[in-house]
């Protein structure tokens, strides 16, 4: 077992856009076959830019905000719920459009 506060968690930059600042609640090390699980909190206008990754499913959960998410080149609008699997190669850039802090729950799995 394993218990973390989200508020105890030192904030770090996302490896896409250094100001957007990120929590990881758990490592690798702490979920086998997983990358992390983290909650990151988007001001309004930035982005993680256009990447993707080999290998590696991605899912976001928009916890509060909103904002679009481009996948393979077509935008989709998120919404405080909003819940997406990003599959591993697809070209994705998150974006909070909106006027208030995007804060987004996500993880990634490796493909055995």
């Amino acid at each position: 077992m394993k218990l973390v506060n989200l508020h105890e968690v030192e904030p770090e930059g996302i490896s896409h856009d250094a100001r957007i600042m990120k929590r990881v609640l758990l490592g690798e090390s702490d979920l086998p076959g997983s990358v992390r699980l983290s909650h990151a909190l988007f001001k309004p206008g930035q982005k993680a830019v256009m990447h993707s990754h080999a290998g590696l499913y991605e899912v976001f959960y928009l916890l509060n905000g909103s904002g679009h998410i481009i996948v393979d080149g077509v935008s989709h609008v998120l919404e405080q719920g909003s819940c997406i699997r990003i599959d591993p190669d697809e070209q994705h850039e998150l974006i909070n459009s909106g006027d208030v802090d995007m804060a987004v729950l996500y993880f990634g799995l490796k493909v055995k």
